[in-house]
This record gives structure tokens, sequence and C-alpha cells, in this order.
């Protein structure tokens, strides 16, 4: 019984790792895909000290838009993956404390810090940097 225990274990141990990296970054696409389909509704949640830079918070919701998309895919294909997760974080640990104490900012909080442990574990053994790396 104690060998089935750690074969399932070794499977898990496995595969943690891609899943919270694809995880995330199917979280990053989704809210890219959401505010560049659906610009209008996300404005509201532009803070006043963005908008400081002479943006609208129009144009604000469409980098950031871009900049989700493009680094959910990187991450997603698990390119650049430590930079990628660290900036991914960053951006959303600055969402969060400019959101608050509120149900949306302790749930980017938490997405931060699932987002910092991508950072943290680096490359797994699944992307497509590893696949590249092989074929050379």
């Amino acid at each position: 019984m104690s060998y089935i225990i750690k074969e399932v274990t070794n499977v898990l141990e496995k595969y943690a790792k891609p899943v919270l990296r694809i995880g995330m970054s199917l979280i990053f696409l989704y809210f890219g895909y959401q505010q560049l389909t659906n610009n209008a509704s996300w404005q509201g949640f532009v803070p006043d000290f963005a908008l400081i830079l002479g943006l609208t918070a129009e144009k604000i919701v469409m980098f950031n838009s871009i900049f989700e998309l493009s680094f959910g895919l990187l991450l997603l294909f698990g390119i650049y993956t430590r930079i990628v997760a660290l900036l991914l974080s960053i951006h959303l640990f600055i969402i969060s404390f400019s959101l608050g104490f509120s149900d949306l900012g302790i749930r980017d909080f938490g997405l931060a810090i699932a987002t910092f442990v991508v950072f943290m574990n680096g490359k797994d053994g699944f992307t497509l940097y590893n696949k590249w790396k092989k074929q050379k």
C-alpha cells in the first residue's frame, strides 16, 4: 500500500509545477482577453494614481490587456518562465494593493502569491523552452 501512495505522490509532484504554471497563464489570458473585448467594463478599476501618467483609462486597460495576453502566452509555453512569472506577480501585487482590503484585492493577492511560486519554481519539464533545448 505504501508503494502505491509513494507512486501517486511522485506523479503529483511531477505535474504540480506545470499545472500551476499553466493554470496561472490561463487566468492571465482570460482577463487579458476580457479587457481587450470589453474595455469599458474595466476602466472603473484603473486607480487614480495610474492616470497621472497622462493616459486615459481606456488606454491603460488596453496596455494592461496586451501585457497580460503577451506574458500569459509566454507563461503558458514556458518561455522565460522565471522573469515572466516575476513580472506578472509584481503586476498582480500592485493591482491587489491598489484594490485594497476587498474581495477583489484579496483574490488578486492570492493569485500574486501563486504566480510568485511559479517564479520560485522556474521552468518545469513541460515547457516549450525544454523542447527547444532538447532539439539542439
